[in-house]
């Protein structure tokens, strides 16, 4: 007998029917999640993870779903894109079942059009809408599924989630069944622990990809040699590569790239563009088109990481390097599925900060990709979201008073919330206005700036707060949206690159920016995106010190003369970046010391030591007064005092975490510095070295001055 004997026939049929083999993943995880276990799966892009959880759990509840007809499991997903794409992959195998299956996000609610569904797919916010208003349609649901849970893990929204959990089971009134999908990370009981609290029962499957990486560093000079080398690709018929997703870092340098393809007419009939300002109609036809076509060339920002079915991928190209190994772990993912080798081509662009530093920081995120070593974060301790919970609760009573044990019941099974933290929080709230206090008893109520944000629909979200968007027009076409500010820099009659083609401003208008077709392609205006500034994640950088202290060979990883300037580099560098030593420059009145050890790490060495004219970057700092490293503390929580001015404007808020009391606030802030085991690694590093001065010429041939 195997697993997949004991799913019901018609249901191992809808999907498995298909395959000649099942993986051993997908067969692991059926008989726990067949007799009711919950499960945290984590595993490579492209493994059938969704196919492995979903097809047990709806095995398991099959005959009474069929029979009265219930919506009993709910399907989770970040983004609506992923939502639109789930629902395309799992109706056909549900229809045959006798299966309703419908979505709910902001564009679309089949709760409303269709009378009966028994799965739901549908995004955090989403499900917080459904529980505001009390839809009798959650009551019997049994088990709900996690998709993506790593874009979630740690963050306000993935909180906001694991809260909504809880309010889910208030409702039913009992434990749901849950399963929680991932990429892989750095130890899968955390997503457990910061999802649904570590006294929920869980088993675990952790399983890394079963492809190799066949990778190459280039340096990229100037833009026409990236379109040669991608014309050289798509013509080689030994190597067969003629499906490419290029990835990029940010949306206005995705239409840089994509506009310098398209001056290629080799490239550019095969050529398209996807990022989050393009409207969804725009993303969903440059999806399509990507999957049917039998060459093209996808430019991208992150949005393309995630699971989005666009079918078979030759080559991921990835432009510059990643901050974050995980986002590397997930572009490479994407790359060539049929086989058990994707193709991944590493590009430095000559523009960037510094290429030997780029060089080297690519080495560690193929290092660690191929070991499947991840960074270690423990789980956040976030108020944000908490705040946002008891404000949707109370919005949902429309008035009514609510007694506050509710609402320490809603965070039960997170640690750091009890009765006081609840306390202080609806203080907080109540002296802003938002709620109002029973005059008698321990009871609130929404009260003027909480309906205020229902009448705005802003209730329901735990996003980083950005600049009022404006929408970009071509006739009736809605094409997508940047932020409003643009309409300052433009006129009528201006020229700007969007969607990787160049456009005419037709008119402008307080809500839209109305554009036309142009050949016109000089002094185009690109737009302007908040958020676009970047800082290297720790374990990034402490594990590129560890590569210039090492004699480990990467030359299997250059194209020959990049190999030959990187190790000639490296061995140049060796003599003073040791492992016990602080390389730093002198001038007159500054001293520079190269740390690499990330912007936050850098401002803190600045601050404890009371320089408060200083300089900091991800891999130095220079301050005006030499810093005395013997003296510095390798325990985070020895720099407590210094936490207001070093987090000053450095991380962004939602609007519920500026309604927090300050001491959340700070709370909050130091868990990014507290939680990450590569932080604690270099202040220990730093603390146990001591400066070796380098000359200005060694830096500038490094790239580092």
């Amino acid at each position: 007998m195997t697993p997949l004997d004991l799913l019901d026939r018609r249901v191992a049929t809808a999907f498995y029917g298909r395959f000649n083999t099942v993986r051993h993943s997908q067969q692991e995880v059926i008989e726990p999640l067949i007799n009711g276990h919950n499960i945290v799966l984590t595993s490579g892009t492209g493994s059938g993870k969704t196919e492995a959880v979903i097809a047990p759990i709806i095995s398991r509840y099959y005959h009474e779903a069929i029979v009265n007809n219930d919506l009993f499991l709910i399907y989770i997903s970040p983004t609506k894109a992923l939502v639109n794409d789930l629902l395309k992959r799992l109706q056909p195998p549900l229809m045959s079942l006798g299966l309703q299956i419908g979505i709910r996000h902001g564009d679309r609610d089949d709760l409303k059009t269709q009378k009966l569904l028994n799965i739901l797919i549908t995004t955090p916010e989403s499900l917080d809408v459904i529980l505001c208003r009390k839809d009798t349609c959650l009551n019997k649901v049994k088990a709900i599924i996690l998709d993506e849970v790593h874009i979630l893990y740690n963050t306000q929204r993935g909180l906001q989630l694991s809260m909504l959990i809880k309010r889910l089971q208030s409702v039913v009134g009992y434990k749901l069944q849950w399963a929680a999908l991932s990429a892989t990370v750095g130890k899968v009981s955390f997503v457990r622990d910061f999802l649904m609290g570590h006294e929920d029962e869980a088993d675990f499957f952790c399983y890394s990809s079963e492809r190799s990486i066949d990778c190459q560093i280039r340096h990229i000079r100037h833009l026409p040699e990236l379109r040669h080398l991608i014309e050289r690709l798509m013509s080689d018929r030994d190597r067969k590569l003629h499906s490419f997703l290029l990835f990029a870092d940010s949306r206005k340098e995705c239409e840089r790239l994509a506009s310098s393809l398209s001056s290629s007419a080799a490239l550019a009939p095969y050529l398209l563009v996807h990022y989050s300002s393009l409207s969804q109609q725009v993303r969903v036809e440059t999806e399509e088109k990507f999957a049917a076509l039998n060459s093209a060339i996808c430019v991208a920002t992150s949005t393309l990481e995630l699971g989005i079915d666009i079918g078979d991928i030759d080559a991921v190209i990835i432009w510059g390097c990643p901050d974050g190994v995980e986002s590397f772990m997930q572009r490479i993912g994407r790359g060539n599925r049929r086989s058990n080798k994707v193709n991944v081509i590493c590009l430095v662009p000559d523009n960037s900060n510094a290429v030997f530093l780029e060089l080297i920081k690519f080495c560690v995120l193929i290092d660690s990709s191929t070991k499947g070593i991840m960074p270690r974060k423990e789980p956040y301790e976030f108020y944000g979201a908490v705040a946002q919970q008891c404000l949707s609760i109370l919005a949902s009573e429309e008035g009514s008073f609510v007694k506050s044990s509710l609402l320490y019941e809603l965070t039960e099974h997170l640690p750091h919330v009890g009765k006081l933290e609840i306390d202080a929080l609806l203080n907080e709230l109540e002296q802003n206005e938002y709620i109002k206090k029973h005059g008698y008893k321990y009871k609130y109520a929404a009260y003027e700036k909480l309906f205020q944000l229902i009448n705005l629909r802003m209730i329901y979200g735990n996003f980083s707060l950005g600049s009022k968007s404006v929408q970009l027009n071509h006739e009736s076409k809605n094409l997508g949206e940047v932020p409003e500010i643009n309409l300052l820099k433009l006129n009528k009659g201006s020229i700007v690159r969007f969607h990787g083609k160049y456009w005419r401003v037709k008119k402008l208008s307080p809500g839209a920016i109305h554009l036309e077709p142009t050949e016109n392609k000089k002094n185009p205006v690109d737009f302007t995106y908040p958020g676009n500034s970047r800082t290297t994640d720790p374990y990034i950088l402490d594990e590129a010190w560890k590569i210039l202290n090492s004699d480990i060979e990467f030359d299997s990883l250059f194209e020959a003369k990049v190999g030959n300037y990187f190790n000639t580099l490296r061995t140049t560098a060796r003599g003073y970046f040791k492992e016990t030593s602080i390389p730093c420059f002198r001038s007159l009145n500054s001293t520079r010391y190269y740390t690499f050890g990330g912007l936050l790490v850098n401002r803190a060495i600045a601050l404890i030591q009371d320089n408060y004219d200083f300089e900091a970057d991800d891999i130095s700092v220079t301050v005006n007064s030499p810093i005395h490293w013997s003296q510095l503390s390798d325990d985070p929580n020895e720099y407590e005092r210094i936490f207001p001015r070093l987090f000053d404007k450095a991380i962004s808020q939602s609007l519920f975490q500026m309604l927090l009391p300050l001491n959340m606030q700070l709370h909050e802030y130091l868990q990014y510095w507290l939680k990450d085991e590569a932080t604690r690694n270099i202040l220990k590093r730093l603390k146990h070295s001591s400066p070796v001065e380098i000359s200005q010429e060694l830096l500038s041939k490094l790239g580092l001055a």
